[in-house]
This record gives C-alpha cells, sequence and structure tokens, in this order.
C-alpha cells in the first residue's frame, strides 16, 4: 500500500525529513497569498503529515521568518485502540472512536486518536498489545492508516 505524496510548503526552520505535524488549517495571514493553493490548500485540517522528501525551492512568507520551503508529505500512520475482535493485521476497518468519558485514563489519546475521524477508513498495519480499560472494554493497540478511494 503506497503512500500518496503531496506537495506542500512549510517553514524553512522546521523542513526536515521525518518532522511529523498536525496540520490545524491556514492563519489569517494566509489570505490572499499567492502560494496559498500549494502550501495550505492541499492539506486537510485536523491530519497529520509526516516530512519525505525536500524541495530546493523557498518562497517568502508572511507567517514564517525566512520563509517556506516546498516538501514532500505523507499521512502518517496512527497508534490507536480498537476492539480487540477487529483488531486483525491487513484488515481495513470504518474508524470509530470507543465510547469513554475518562478523560484521564492513560490510553485516552488511543481511543481518541488526533488524525483519524469518525467514519474514517482505515488498513491495520500492525496489531500490539491488548490495553488494560477502565471501562473493562476489550481493546488492542494497532498502527492505523487511513485509506483513500481509488
Amino acid at each position: 500500500m503506497s503512500l500518496r505524496r503531496i506537495i506542500t510548503m512549510i517553514g524553512v526552520k522546521q523542513a526536515t525529513v521525518g518532522l511529523t505535524f498536525i496540520y490545524h488549517g491556514p492563519c489569517p495571514a494566509c489570505e490572499g497569498c499567492e502560494y496559498r493553493k500549494v502550501c495550505v490548500e492541499n492539506l486537510e485540517p485536523g491530519r497529520v503529515y509526516r516530512i519525505v522528501g525536500l524541495r530546493e525551492r523557498v518562497f517568502p512568507c508572511r507567517v514564517h521568518e525566512g520563509g517556506v520551503r516546498v516538501v514532500e508529505v505523507v499521512e502518517a500512520d496512527v497508534e490507536a485502540a480498537l476492539p480487540s475482535k477487529v483488531a486483525i493485521e491487513g484488515a481495513t476497518i470504518t474508524f470509530q472512536p470507543q465510547e469513554c468519558g475518562q478523560v484521564d485514563c492513560e490510553h485516552y489519546n488511543l481511543c481518541f486518536p488526533v488524525g483519524l475521524f469518525r467514519g474514517d477508513h482505515c488498513a491495520i498495519l500492525k496489531v500490539g498489545e491488548r490495553i488494560r480499560c477502565r471501562e473493562g472494554l476489550s481493546l488492542t493497540r494497532v498502527v492505523l492508516r487511513r485509506t483513500h478511494a481509488s
């Protein structure tokens, strides 16, 4: 399953292969920028991206000191908790966050992972250990990759 590479821009000081970041959306200073289409409109707010390639081009920017560099990114794989009965390596699932109100739980970030939304179609890349759940749910740690319709 190959990862879809996306061309975007990131601050020169952050432009490092391997850097993972959450895209929160454009800031008001991006309005009217001639590079907006490539810089911010290629990314989806709330998703986690990983830089996989750097390009030589650097452009001026109202937000980033030193400008922005053209980079190639992919959506990052995400660790999550799934019901153990569906945690099968290689399976494709529709992601549903767990029903839980335990915001102080040590596994909360796995049950409600950043970068995934309810209804996302995901491939299970790796199955890890079982998770001890305060609510008594049978959960397993997995690594997910969001899949896109062809």
